[in-house]
């Protein structure tokens, strides 16, 4: 019986589980100083700043958990449905993969860019 997960592979499954534990916690950090400042004294236009960073940030918790969910899914495929020699299975299961690799080098793209301005702000406004 084969899978097409290499041994790198299934260690970037763990690694990829506990970053998004890391991560889960960084949001909520950023979630509580995100409230903190917003029971701050500070201009309209600061203020939408501050309600566009929450929007980035539950959009940025959204996509982390259907990260969660996919790479939670396809180590269930990969385990419970080996691809027993099909050449299709394998491939399918690699491009799910690579897929999912994708998709957290966007996410952490997206939450570099958030964290810059998110730490302009907070620096700003304390």
């Amino acid at each position: 019986m084969f899978t097409v997960e290499t041994a790198p592979q299934q260690a970037e499954h763990f690694e990829w589980l506990s970053t998004i534990g890391f991560y889960q916690s960084y949001l909520d950090i950023i979630t509580d100083r995100l409230d903190a400042i917003r029971m701050l004294d500070t201009e309209p236009a600061e203020q939408k700043k501050i309600n566009e960073m929450q929007e980035v940030l539950l959009l940025l918790r959204d996509r982390l958990n259907k990260l969660s969910y996919a790479v939670s899914e396809h180590m269930d495929e990969v385990e419970l449905f080996p691809a027993n020699e099909n050449k299709m299975e394998f491939e399918l299961q690699s491009i799910h993969h690579n897929g999912l690799r994708e998709g957290f080098e966007e996410f952490e793209t997206q939450l570099n860019d958030f964290r810059s301005a998110f730490n302009s702000l907070y620096v700003r406004l304390l």
